[in-house]
C-alpha cells in the first residue's frame, strides 16, 4: 500500500553523526523536572502506583518512558540519556525514511534528522532533554504522516491509516491532554479537505474519518483507565486529569515576562530554521499547496496555541513542541534554494553557504564537544560531575546537601525534600509521602493539610526545605512549618535550604 524508500549511504553518515551528537549529551546533569520524573519511575519500579502513591499533575506517559529507560539502563543520567538516544536515532531513521519523496534533492532529504533532533540536541541545556515535549515529537510526527498518507486513499485503506493515527493520537494524549488540539488540527483539515475539495458526502467522511480514529484513539486510553481501574484509583486520576488542571490555571495569571523570555530563547536557537521555513512555506504553501507542508504548518500553528494557553508555565522546553514542524519545514527550504544556489555558485561553495548560515548552532556544537574533552569524556565521577557542573552550577552542591544526610551514623529512611528532587537522586532515598516536595507553588488550597496528614503518618526522618519552598508554604499553609518545628530539630542550615532531624 505504502512503498517505503532504503537509506543511502549519507542517511546512515547522518545517522553516525546524530549518534555522536546524542552522546555529547550522555553525561548531562538532571535538572528538577528530570530529577523528579526519574524519582516517580524509580518508585514505580519499586511497586508503587502513580497518582495513588506517587503524585503529579503530569500524565502518565512521561514517568513510562523514564520507567523504561530506567529499567534498561538504569535510574541515573547515563541510563535515561542512552535510552532517549536510541528512541531519537530510531526516530531520525522513521523521518528519514518517511520523507524521501517530499524532497527533490535526495542530499538535502539526508538531512532532516540534522535540523530535527540534531538541533534539538544542540540547543538543548539540561532543563530541556527529556521534556514531554521534547519526547512527544515521534508520534505527533508518526500521527501527522499517517494523516497525510490517508489524504491519498478511501474506503478501507484510508479507514486502516487512520485507525493507527488515532492509535498513536492514544500515545500521544498519554503524555499530555492539552496536545489533543495539534491532533485535532490535523484530523479536521483531512475533513475539510474530504469535504470542501473531494466533495464526499457527510456520511461516508464520517465513517473514513471520524469512526476509524475514535476507534484506534480509544485503545491506548481504555489500556491505562483499565490499569489504574485494577489498582482502584479511577477517583484520583479523575481528579488529577480533570478537576486540577484548570484550576491550577485559573490561579496563574499569563506571564508576559516568561512569554518574551521562552520567544527569545526559541528564537536565538532556532532562527537559521526559521527564516528557512519561510522559504519553504511560500514555494511549498502557496505556490504548489503541497498537503503535508500545510500539516506542517497547522502544527506549528496549534502547538504555538497550545503554549500561549499553558499560560501559567511558558517555560523554555514547551517550544520543543515546534522542533519537529520546523526542522522538517527548514530541510524543505533548504531544498528549495538548493536548485537556485546550485546555479548561482558551486556546489562546494553552496554546502559552504549552508554551513556558514548554520554556524550557531554549529558553534554551541562545539563548545559542548570542547567541554567533554575538557573533562576527559567524563568518563569518571569526578570529571563528569565536573562536566556536569558547567551545565548546572547547582549540582555540587545539591551532591553536597544528600552527601550531608549519607554519613556514618546518619538515619536510615525515607525523607521529604521541598525542593529540588535531584537530592533523592544524589541521596538514595526516595519520597516519604505520595504528595511532592517539587514546584509548591502549583498546590491546590486542599493539597496541603493532605501533605501535612502525609508528613505526620510517614514521620520521614529528614525534612529538607529550600529557602524559595519555605515562602511558598509560608505563604500558603504556614501550619505546615509550624508542625515541622514541633516535631523536628534543625539539623543544619545553610545558604541552599534548611535540614530538619525527627526527633
Amino acid at each position: 500500500m505504502i512503498s517505503i524508500p532504503k537509506l543511502n549511504r549519507i542517511d546512515f553518515l547522518v545517522l553516525i553523526v546524530i549518534v555522536v551528537i546524542g552522546l555529547i549529551h550522555l553525561p548531562f546533569p538532571f535538572d528538577g523536572d528530570q530529577a523528579f520524573f526519574r524519582l516517580g519511575a524509580l518508585e514505580m519500579q519499586q511497586g508503587k502506583i502513580l497518582y495513588r502513591d506517587f503524585w503529579d499533575i503530569k500524565q502518565p506517559g512521561i514517568f513510562y518512558f523514564y520507567f523504561l529507560a530506567g529499567t534498561l539502563f538504569g535510574f541515573n543520567e547515563i541510563g535515561i540519556h542512552v535510552f532517549e538516544l536510541i528512541y531519537m536515532v530510531f526516530f531520525s531513521i522513521i523521518l528519514l525514511l518517511s520523507l524521501k519523496s517530499y524532497f527533490r534533492h535526495q542530499i538535502i532529504a539526508s538531512l532532516v534528522p540534522l535540523l530535527t533532533v540534531g538541533v534539538y540536541y544542540t540547543v538543548s541545556g539540561a532543563w530541556h532533554l527529556t521534556q514531554v515535549e521534547a519526547l512527544v515529537g515521534f508520534p505527533l510526527f508518526i500521527c501527522l504522516w499517517l494523516t497525510y498518507q490517508s489524504f491519498k486513499y478511501e474506503g478501507k485503506q484510508r479507514f486502516f491509516l487512520l485507525v493507527l493515527s488515532g492509535f498513536v493520537g492514544g500515545i500521544v494524549l498519554i503524555f499530555k491532554f492539552i496536545f489533543l488540539l495539534i491532533l485535532l488540527s490535523f484530523w479536521l483539515t483531512l475533513l475539510i479537505y474530504s469535504l470542501l475539495i473531494k466533495r464526499q458526502k457527510i456520511k461516508k467522511a464520517f465513517v473514513e474519518i471520524c469512526l476509524a480514529i475514535f476507534i484506534g484513539i480509544i485503545f491506548p486510553i481504555i489500556f491505562v483507565v483499565s490499569y489504574f481501574a485494577w489498582f482502584n484509583s479511577l477517583s484520583i486520576l479523575y481528579e488529577t486529569f480533570f478537576l486540577y488542571p484548570p484550576r491550577i490555571v485559573a490561579n496563574f495569571p499569563f506571564d508576559l515576562s516568561r512569554f518574551f523570555s521562552g520567544i527569545k530563547w526559541f528564537l536565538y536557537g532556532f532562527y537559521p530554521l526559521v527564516l528557512a521555513t519561510t522559504v519553504a512555506v511560500d514555494a511549498s504553501l502557496r505556490k504548489s499547496k503541497n498537503i503535508l507542508t500545510l500539516l506542517l504548518v497547522v502544527w506549528c500553528i496549534f502547538g504555538s496555541g497550545v503554549i500561549v494557553l499553558q499560560r501559567g508555565a511558558l517555560w523554555e522546553y514547551h517550544y520543543l513542541l515546534l522542533f519537529v514542524p520546523i526542522g522538517i519545514l527548514a530541510t524543505k527550504g533548504l531544498d528549495v534554494l538548493w536548485e537556485s544556489l546550485k546555479k548561482l555558485t558551486s556546489p562546494f561553495t553552496t554546502i559552504l553557504l549552508i554551513f556558514l548560515f548554520f554556524l550557531p548552532l554549529s558553534y554551541t556544537l562545539t563548545k559542548k564537544s570542547v567541554f567533554l574533552v575538557n573533562n576527559s569524556f567524563a568518563l569518571t565521577e569526578d570529571t563528569r560531575l565536573k562536566y556536569q557542573t558547567l551545565f548546572r552550577e547547582k549540582y555540587p552542591s545539591l551532591h553536597s546537601e544528600a552527601d550531608f544526610i549519607s554519613q556514618p551514623g546518619s538515619l536510615s529512611g525515607e525523607i521529604y525534600v521541598a525542593g529540588d528532587p535531584s537530592i533523592y537522586y544524589f541521596s538514595g532515598r526516595t519520597q516519604a509521602t505520595s504528595l511532592r516536595g517539587w514546584a509548591l507553588e502549583y498546590f491546590l488550597p486542599e493539597q496541603w493539610p493532605k501533605l501535612l496528614e502525609q508528613l505526620d503518618s510517614s514521620k520521614p526522618v529528614y525534612i529538607f526545605i529550600d529557602y524559595i519552598q519555605q515562602a511558598t508554604i509560608k505563604e500558603n499553609f504556614p501550619k505546615m512549618l509550624e508542625f515541622i518545628e514541633q516535631r523536628y530539630n534543625i539539623l543544619r542550615e545553610n545558604n541552599n535550604g534548611i535540614w530538619y532531624i525527627l526527633l
